[in-house]
């Protein structure tokens, strides 16, 4: 590297986009191909195994763990240069001015400059590839692991957003507390995970199978073996899945009627881990009546999104500069 590269590097700081989920935090840097990532929690001081979340329901729950959580990914960033980064930062479309002032603080305890927010669903929506310049409406579901969060883009523009605060994490709960009342048994987050994304959302569930975990019973003792019905373990997580599919009926139901009609000729676009449960699309087109097609890459449309922006707008636009 020359000298003048390495100066412009050392005086210089490149704009980051931030996706803080309830389930993974994700960092791009702009000019850089390549997303950081890290589980959004940090091991707890008294027992290293238990980890402290950083976020519940999709907003910041502890601002220590949250500055915890993105310090070193930022000091990734920053490494070998004199300023710090200028951040974007996604929310919920229904954070309040407390949570995003949270969000902020983290963010810039962690180490950055300047911190910007925008809507996570909008975010998804561009990072899904929706053409949000179009004159029709567009409307779109992140089902994430805290939070599921809708919103109906027209002209480039924000027209009408909701958010639930259910999403994954809900469904590996309702699924975990049934297991434990019918076996008193508890379930691992990766193992309530997996029986999760067994069952799915929709479709045939074969009543004669039995699908087998590991649980810890809650009288102590070690790990065991169990079974269970896959309808019984469907069962468990409907109630959930109606309170999030009720949410978003709502919410479409309440459109003006040119926006839903509009809506109901274009789709809805689904994205989010969610959108990748087994049945997720069946549920919604019956829950909504509306078709649902999944983005492509549903898991990081958010962050993909954000990094767009990056790329499109100009510092004014974000930071006021």
């Amino acid at each position: 590297m020359g000298w003048k590269e390495h100066l412009r590097r050392s005086v210089s700081a490149p704009d980051v986009a931030i996706d803080v989920g309830t389930a993974f935090t994700r960092l791009h840097v702009s000019g850089r191909p390549s997303l950081l990532q890290a589980r959004s929690g940090v091991p707890s001081p008294d027992d290293p195994r238990e980890v402290r979340p950083a976020l519940r329901c999709g907003v910041v729950a502890d601002a220590q763990v949250a500055t915890a959580l993105l310090r070193p990914l930022l000091a990734r960033v920053q490494r070998g240069r004199r300023l710090r980064p200028r951040a974007l930062a996604c929310v919920p479309s229904d954070a309040s001015a407390a949570e995003k002032a949270l969000l902020i603080d983290a963010v810039s305890e962690a180490g950055a400059s300047a911190v910007a927010v925008v809507p996570e669903p909008l975010a998804a929506a561009i990072g899904a590839g929706l053409d949000l310049e179009l004159p029709y409406a567009q409307m779109l579901v992140d089902l994430g692991d805290g939070v599921t969060d809708m919103a109906v883009i027209r002209d480039g523009t924000l027209v009408a957003s909701d958010a639930v605060r259910l999403g994954c994490s809900d469904l590996r709960a309702a699924l975990d507390a049934a297991v434990t009342a019918s076996l008193g048994l508890r379930l691992s987050r990766g193992e309530a995970d997996r029986l999760v994304r067994s069952v799915g959302l929709a479709g045939r569930v074969e009543a004669s199978d039995t699908l087998s975990f590991i649980g810890l019973p809650v009288s102590r003792g070690v790990d065991r073996y169990a079974e269970a019905p896959p309808d019984q373990l469907r069962a468990s997580i409907e109630p959930v899945a109606d309170r999030i599919a009720a949410r978003i009926s709502s919410f479409l139901a309440g459109l003006p009627d040119d926006l839903a009609c509009e809506v109901i000729e274009s789709g809805i676009c689904l994205t989010g881990g969610g959108s990748l449960l087994p049945g997720a699309i069946e549920w919604l087109v019956t829950e909504t009546r509306v078709a649902v097609h999944r983005a492509d890459d549903p898991i990081c449309a958010v962050i993909h999104g954000a990094q767009q922006m990056l790329a499109e707008r100009t510092p004014a636009a974000l930071w006021g500069d």
